[in-house]
């Protein structure tokens, strides 16, 4: 989202961000980095997401309203901090109201600058990765899993492929954003969006959450 430029220096900006996931993306299930605000965020998009999970680190997840229950939520500080803090990641699991497995929806947003002795680099991120990884396995054990998040790192990096070397697959990136998911889906579809006033482009998937699996 872009929050300290797009939704206050530059203010005008966070209108198109607001439409875009409003009138384009119309997600049902969303990611979101660098959000200071989730109520900002549903009330300015008319509730179109609202949130599901907890933020910590200006990110977390939001989803549409009365699709899913939810449960579960959490938050782990990742012991990769860089120049900005400390880096969590966040979930919720997620049960469609109208039947189905439940899944787990994972978040984060990765290190990227250094100041200090916050020093960040692959190795961190690649730390960060091991215990997010080691996060999802106590929590979802082995039920379906999707991850989204901005992790400042191509998608060669040790991090993001300590994710794939334990079974998890690239739905879709763009840069440094990506969706990842567990075995248990099918990918339909998949895209990248426009910038609409932030510094990245969305990227989008369909899933289908297989019964069998």
């Amino acid at each position: 989202l872009y929050w300290w430029n797009a939704f206050q220096k530059n203010s005008w900006k966070s209108d198109g961000i607001i439409d875009n996931i409003k009138s384009t993306l119309r997600p049902d299930a969303l990611g979101l980095q660098e959000c200071d605000s989730p109520s900002e965020v549903r009330s300015r998009s008319d509730g179109a997401v609202e949130k599901a999970s907890e933020f910590q680190g200006a990110q977390g997840v939001m989803v549409k309203p009365n699709i899913f229950s939810t449960s579960n939520s959490g938050s782990r500080d990742l012991d990769a901090t860089g120049k900005w803090g400390p880096r969590y990641v966040t979930w919720v699991q997620l049960t469609n109201t109208s039947g189905g497995r439940p899944f787990w929806h994972f978040n984060t947003h990765w290190c990227v600058h250094s100041e200090g002795d916050r020093v960040c680099n692959e190795d961190v991120r690649y730390r960060g990765a091991q215990n997010m990884l080691k996060t999802i396995q106590e929590n979802a054990g082995d039920e379906p899993v999707v991850i989204t998040g901005d992790f400042n790192a191509n998608m060669n990096e040790k991090g993001i492929r300590h994710f794939l070397d334990n079974g998890f697959k690239l739905a879709v990136n763009s840069w440094v954003d990506a969706i990842i998911y567990s075995e248990h889906w099918d990918l339909l579809d998949k895209g990248i969006g426009e910038m609409a006033g932030s510094d990245h482009r969305p990227v989008w998937a369909e899933l289908w959450l297989r019964s069998n699996c």
